[in-house]
């Protein structure tokens, strides 16, 4: 009986292997296993306040917060690394750290006590090598999600309408006082930085450093309800006996976030000095720039490499602006630089606490790098630039999606109106800056060419002509004049204005082209023109 049964399951699976082999030579799905056997990767990190020490480290499911990975500890520069079998990287995690004990940027207390941070991780978007970095700004995205029952567009939404740049645990933060970290990617300080920025805004409401972990979590519960920092007993009831706090606590971060003015790289420092209304539209601040090299700093003078860089940084995009002239107040001995800047856009709207984004002032000499987060308010009364802006028709650039559209070109008024002679005659200058790419915004000026983005066809500019209209007055053709710099600047001469507010039209054809409000050919008087307005007491 054995013996036969032997034979009729070998008959049995030979006659198994046949059909197999016959099917295919017909087919070309391949056989894989339905359940694979787990493996473990392995994914990094750190914890940073700045570098937190000795934090324990475990890996969560967001939705029944069982442990996947962990615990582990962070070593002295705030590192980790933990083992987490790949079929749980499918799921929402959350990578929290309890403990350990941090050196406070901002008051330099040593060994201070870190509370609890955290830092989300969607399911599918992590594998093994990958980084993690728990920082402040991930832990109050992390709560949103985790305490507050928040999606994750909502809690992004909420957090990027508050702190105006969105989370991204990818970057491996540094510590912006450290020399180690002056050469470190921009990418890094600027997470730094940021942390730094809940240091010195715990130590602005009077909070000990330890306890700015607690301003993390009050700030998530603050943003939970309606997506706005807005509950000021939140801030006033943290801490044993209570402590004050401003009656906006976004104002009080902001503050916080732009004044850091003094940055380091090696042997260099840099003070931003901005101006006492810090708007957008045209603005001008200075560089204080000294050598530390012997100790006692002196000004490094004549710098001819002098590169200043502005980017705002948006939820959905980065985009540059126009800069002006750079000059050294006196020539070859301050070592104090002048600096034009042509905002785009505030940091955010007054009216309406809408955040636009963060501001990065980036600058540049030597090979060195240093970095400014200014915020930049919204200019209220007159206008500072073009709205409209002016569209090409023929002239037009590609963007980086590879659709064509029209060239902008904006136009920023560059100073107040000059009175000329007994009245009502005045000079008043514009600065013209026409789009590259998101990235590029020259000066106006002819015998220039122009790139047109992602390829376009550049655009050699061989004429500007400029023409004006005063209130209710007809087109003067005349009265626009380049300044001497041929530097994009513009003087409209022997404007007759007149007390109270004035609104100036300017028409702009370059190369012969009629630039419009639409990028449609122009019609007169209809969309062919950008208005300003200008007051005049």
């Amino acid at each position: 009986m054995e013996l036969h049964k032997l034979i009729r399951y070998t008959f049995l699976a030979a006659s198994i292997a046949t059909l197999a082999a016959c099917d295919s030579a017909d087919s070309t799905t391949a056989v894989t296993p339905t359940n694979p056997t787990p493996t473990l990767v392995t994914i990094d990190g750190s914890v940073f306040a700045s570098d937190v020490n000795g934090a324990t480290v475990t890996a969560k499911k967001v939705s029944d917060g069982s442990t996947v990975g962990g615990p582990v500890m962070s070593a002295a520069d705030g590192s980790y690394s933990m083992d987490i079998l790949d079929t749980d990287l499918a799921t929402d995690l959350v990578i929290e750290s309890t403990g350990g004990i941090f050196d406070d940027e901002e008051t330099g207390d040593i060994g201070v006590p870190a509370g609890n941070m955290s830092a989300f991780v969607a399911g599918g978007t992590l594998a093994a090598g990958d980084s993690v970095h728990v920082t402040p700004d991930s832990t109050i995205h992390a709560d949103l999600i985790t305490k507050y029952n928040k999606t994750p567009t909502e809690a992004q939404t909420a957090f990027f309408n508050a702190f105006a740049h969105n989370v991204d645990t990818s970057v491996d933060p540094v510590d912006i006082r450290d020399p180690a970290s002056f050469n470190a990617d921009d990418a890094s300080r600027h997470a730094g930085w940021r942390a730094a920025v809940f240091s010195r805004l715990a130590k602005n409401l009077t909070l000990t450093a330890d306890q700015q972990f607690d301003l993390f979590a009050a700030m998530a519960e603050d943003l939970s309800d309606n997506g706005k920092l807005d509950d000021v007993n939140l801030y006033v009831n943290m801490g044993a006996a209570g402590i004050g706090a401003p009656e906006d606590i976004l104002d009080a971060y902001i503050a916080a976030a732009g004044s850091f003015t003094t940055a380091e790289a090696a042997n260099l420092k840099v003070t931003y000095t901005p101006p006492m209304m810090n708007v957008h539209g045209k603005n001008q601040f200075t560089l204080t720039i000294e050598d530390t090299s012997g100790g006692a700093p002196t000004p490094v003078t004549g710098l001819t490499d002098l590169q200043v860089m502005p980017m705002m940084y948006m939820a959905d995009r980065t985009h540059a602006t126009p800069v002006g002239e750079i000059v050294e107040t006196v020539p070859g001995v301050s070592g104090i630089y002048n600096v034009t800047v042509y905002y785009l856009m505030p940091s955010r709207m007054n009216m309406n606490q809408t955040t636009m984004g963060t501001w990065d002032l980036k600058v540049m000499t030597s090979m060195k790098t240093v970095h400014f987060y200014p915020n930049i308010n919204m200019a209220m009364g007159d206008t500072v630039r073009s709205d409209p802006r002016l569209l090409g028709i023929a002239d037009t650039i590609v963007n980086m999606d590879g659709l064509e559209s029209g060239r902008p070109y904006n136009i920023f008024r560059d100073g107040d109106p000059v009175l000329q002679g007994g009245g009502p005659n005045y000079d008043f200058d514009i600065f013209i800056s026409p789009m590259e790419t998101m990235m590029s915004f020259p000066p106006l000026v002819v015998g220039e060419t122009l790139q047109s983005g992602m390829g376009g066809t550049p655009l050699d500019v061989t004429s500007v002509d400029i023409e004006v209209k005063v209130n209710d007055g007809g087109w003067d053709t005349t009265s626009a004049q380049p300044s001497g710099n041929n530097d994009g600047r513009w003087t409209l001469n022997t404007l007759q204005l007149n007390n109270g507010t004035n609104t100036i039209r300017f028409r702009l054809i370059v190369n012969g082209e009629t630039k419009t409000t639409d990028g449609f050919a122009a019609v007169a008087d209809v969309n062919d023109s950008t208005p300003f307005t200008v007051t005049l007491p």
